[in-house]
């Protein structure tokens, strides 16, 4: 996490070096001009200069002001909890710590513990479901590197959560890392119930659901969606990026998954430059592979990938999707062997590896 704490005044700052000596973590001290007796790393004359600068070059910010300050400075940048920073605020005493902004995601409310506890200040954290002492689906996704889907049902969980419904915790046992999820959520105080039992809509009134499997729910639901599915793309020049998702979408279907569930997308690197193909993995906010044509033919040659004459003759290579999906997926097997749309084919293949694992390299 990389972390800057940011003060205005001379005790300030010296609270400020003391943190980042103490957290014994990278941390880049912010001092205004002249208030600056311990040396802090950078000065700053203007304070919502400085934050407009860099507010988004953290993934935490911790202020050690007023949090009246903090609020207006901050304000003309905050977009989305998914997105912002963590903002934990201290007064110059040291005597309070308080999780301002992006307290789940953002992990605000862990970075507030760490730093009272580091100071031996108090830990204000005002997040309902903290407050009640409840698990929150969100801490859990951040934990587990899971997405959020839908996002705006995330709400109406959480606050049937704290309104004290029953809110069950799904988990789907054919998942690859089920029973790492498991041992994480056990430690949070959650007990998942097979997804086999979804259907028993009359014991819960809400649901938090571990897959990535494309479902029907009856009942007031948000999946967390593990990245399981390395796509393999070849295109024809030009394609949209509206055209990939459209073909993806359908693509994932057909094996019973969702895109929220794409970890990877990979292709020849003669599409380095597809503009529908960047644009659709920074949509997603997901890495694009590329491989070489010595790398594509060697899976076609392990694996007995079928060729196409056309594709070998223009790109020197005769498979780019279900190659590039198997070399994603660090895998030998497909979930969906190569499929044909409008400008486009796509193969899918299951992630061998999970995220948390270091995966070989092929």
């Amino acid at each position: 996490m990389k972390l800057a704490v940011i003060s205005v005044t001379s005790n300030g700052a010296i609270l400020a070096r003391h943190l980042a000596d103490v957290l014994n973590i990278p941390i880049d001290v912010y001092a205004r001009v002249g208030r600056n007796p311990v040396k802090a790393d950078s000065e700053f004359d203007s304070l919502s200069e400085l934050v407009a600068k860099i507010f988004y070059q953290y993934d935490g910010l911790i202020f050690i002001m007023a949090a009246g300050i903090v609020v207006r400075v901050i304000a003309p940048h905050v977009r989305d909890k998914r997105y912002d920073p963590a903002v934990v605020v201290m007064d110059e005493a040291g005597d309070y710590a308080i999780s301002l902004l992006s307290g789940h995601i953002g992990g605000a409310n862990e970075l507030t513990q760490k730093v009272a506890r580091a100071v031996g200040a108090k830990a204000v954290i005002t997040t309902a479901t903290d407050v009640a002492q409840k698990p929150a689906p969100d801490v859990l996704a951040v934990k587990l590197d899971l997405m959020i889907d839908p996002w705006e049902e995330l709400k109406h969980i959480n606050a049937a959560i704290v309104q004290g419904e029953r809110v069950t915790f799904f988990l789907d046992p054919s998942l690859p890392n089920a029973q790492h999820y498991d041992q994480v959520a056990e430690e949070m105080g959650i007990h998942f119930v097979d997804m086999a039992h979804l259907n028993r809509v009359e014991e819960y009134d809400a649901a938090v659901v571990i897959t990535d499997k494309d479902l029907y729910m009856v009942k007031r639901h948000v999946y967390l969606r593990p990245a399981t599915l390395a796509v393999g793309i070849g295109c024809r020049r030009g394609t949209t990026s509206a055209e990939i998702f459209a073909a993806l979408d359908d693509a994932c279907k057909k094996v019973g998954r969702t895109m929220k569930s794409v970890a990877v997308i990979g292709t020849t690197v003669v599409k380095q430059e597809e503009i529908g193909i960047l644009a659709a993995v920074q949509q997603m906010v997901i890495p694009l592979e590329l491989y070489t044509n010595e790398q594509l033919q060697q899976c076609i040659d392990d694996y007995g990938l079928p060729v196409s004459g056309f594709v070998q003759e223009k790109i020197g290579v005769g498979n780019i999707c279900e190659a590039a999906a198997l070399l994603g997926g660090q895998t030998d097997k497909l979930l969906l062997p190569k499929t044909v749309y409008q400008n486009l084919t796509i193969a899918i293949a299951e992630v061998k590896y999970p995220s948390w694992e270091s995966a070989p390299v092929i």
